[in-house]
């Protein structure tokens, strides 16, 4: 018998860590063949996207093999190997075709994220999402992880990933949406409440299990990251009796705020 002692920080954890992306679009990927582009699709993406959504049709899309194996390879349905520094191969993703795109902490690293936003948003089928997650102007002004602070590890200040280019403005991002037809539901502070509520937990997990605080335990609290979600419009009300659209109402506990009540 385990002993649940030994179990909790792995429990704990993985309660805790529920990825920030998956939140508004629970019901939609639990839509069995539920179509997903995840682009810059490293650190185990298909796997854990197929642990807690098996029912999905998950295709990756990145650069190269940044941080996966071979359990990721063989989960994803599909898979684009494209430099988003050249945005003109993007033509290979299909249009209209996903019922959600994913972009998460990819769009800092371009030379040009602007050229890329609209190939990205062409792909979202009508009734579809579009999720994108950058690093805030405010992550600006954050301690450095690499100066020790609080024993922490990875990205807590932009400038502590060499691999950055350039902030990416969700206000702007949003402009580029809305003329390539795509409607903003949702921008602004990332935030998980649960995670700000169970910081100490959060964190302790962290050190036993790695011995080290990772970096993004502490980004809800601190705000290192900006979200912005946006859809495609069903084209008629017809299409829309057989739409996608199931993105969950916020709640206090998975809301993002508007930018307009974006803390300063």
């Amino acid at each position: 018998m385990k002993n649940p002692l030994r179990a909790w920080p792995a429990a704990a954890y993985r309660w805790c860590a529920y990825p920030h992306r998956f939140v508004p679009f629970r019901r939609v990927l639990q839509r069995p063949g539920t179509r997903v582009l995840d682009v810059g699709c490293g650190n185990h993406s298909p796997t854990v996207t197929k642990q807690y959504f098996p029912r999905c049709r998950y295709e990756g899309l990145d650069c190269g093999r940044w941080n996966r194996d071979a359990r990721d390879d063989a989960l994803m349905d599909a898979f684009y190997e494209i430099d988003l520094d050249r945005p003109e191969l993007l033509t290979a993703v299909p249009s209209a075709a996903y019922d959600l795109v994913i972009c998460s902490h990819v769009l800092e690293h371009l030379r040009d994220p602007w050229a890329v936003i609209p190939e990205l948003a062409r792909a979202v089928k009508p009734g579809g999402f579009l999720y994108i997650e950058v690093p805030a102007e405010r992550s600006l002004r954050l301690p450095r992880a690499q100066d020790g602070f609080l024993g922490i590890r990875g990205c807590l200040n932009f400038a502590d990933d060499p691999t950055h280019r350039g902030l990416v403005s969700v206000d702007r991002a949003a402009e580029l949406l809305d003329r390539a037809g795509l409607r903003v539901v949702r921008r602004g502070k990332r935030f998980l409440l649960r995670r700000v509520i169970l910081l100490p937990l959060y964190a302790a997990a962290g050190l036993i299990l790695r011995g080290y605080i990772p970096a993004s335990v502490v980004w809800d609290v601190l705000g290192f990251a900006d979200v912005l979600v946006a859809e495609r419009p069903l084209a008629s009300p017809e299409a829309a009796s057989h739409g996608t659209g199931a993105m969950e109402v916020p709640t206090p506990g998975n809301r993002t705020p508007d930018a307009a009540s974006k803390a300063a």
